[in-house]
């Protein structure tokens, strides 16, 4: 077989082997994959997310079903990675895919390729990416997401403090992987990414940042900071999202698709 017939056998072979990844990773996206069956979440799981994701109570029950599914394949496909003074690794790996799922619901694309890796050490930790001290960053580079134990946990014990370490990180994973694909649901949020960055850099808008106090400081550090603050309040505060800032709030609500969901229960 002469160099012309090896390369053209090898072609083929790249090519048939990418369409079975796509049809693989479609199948998996709606449940349709005969070669995963992966057990459903156990009624104690259940209750952990029940327990520290209000959101969930609040979806219908095709809407619940559908949140569980997702959660179970979303946990299978990622790879964790913990230190060995971490604790609740059970917890912490439901509770980051729950979290996914959430951000996600409305969306086809629920697995989040930007992200491979999920790494989680005990406290704070020294990156050596932006060389200091964190409690959660995502590496777009390197697909992975890097969390603290301590910080982590505590975004969840109070639901309405706007303060989600694993909804702020997973906002900017999700960001990265949805901009600039070729489909609607791409330019729907592109879309309002370049709105919010009128919004941002709007006085008006900025002054009534500041009087209200309603999102952190923080989110006035560069656009995708914001973009995640404001996740973390859509999520948390809802309500009180939707009478302070209705416009952003709107915003929101599409790039998401969160249109199936009633905020208040």
């Amino acid at each position: 077989m002469d160099g012309i017939d090896i390369f053209g056998f090898g072609a083929v072979a790249f090519i048939l082997g990418y369409l079975l990844y796509i049809i693989y990773y479609t199948l998996d996206l709606f449940f349709l994959n005969p070669f995963k069956r992966i057990p459903p979440l156990t009624a104690q799981e259940e209750r952990t997310i029940q327990n520290n994701l209000p959101f969930y109570n609040n979806l219908s029950r095709r809407e619940k079903e559908r949140f569980r599914k997702r959660v179970v394949r979303f946990r299978n496909r990622k790879k964790m990675l913990f230190h060995e003074d971490v604790i609740e690794k059970e917890k912490i790996t439901l509770l980051l895919s729950a979290t996914a799922v959430m951000l996600t619901l409305g969306m086809a694309d629920f697995l989040i390729l930007s992200v491979e890796k999920i790494m989680v050490y005990p406290k704070a930790y020294y990156s050596k990416f932006t060389k200091k001290d964190h409690y959660g960053e995502y590496n777009p580079n390197l697909k992975t997401l890097i969390f603290s134990e301590e910080y982590l946990l505590h975004g969840f014990k109070i639901p309405n403090d706007n303060i989600n370490l694993a909804v702020h990180e997973f906002s900017h994973a999700i960001s990265f992987n949805i901009a600039n694909k070729l489909n609607i649901r791409s330019y729907i949020f592109m879309f309002g990414m370049r709105r919010i960055h009128k919004l941002f850099h709007d006085v008006t808008f900025i002054a009534k940042v500041d009087s209200t106090g309603y999102f952190r400081q923080y989110g006035k550090t560069n656009i995708h900071e914001f973009f995640a603050v404001s996740v973390e309040n859509f999520v948390e505060t809802p309500d009180e999202f939707k009478r302070q800032f209705p416009k952003l709030y709107g915003i929101l609500l599409r790039m998401l698709n969160f249109g199936f969901y009633k905020m208040t229960p």
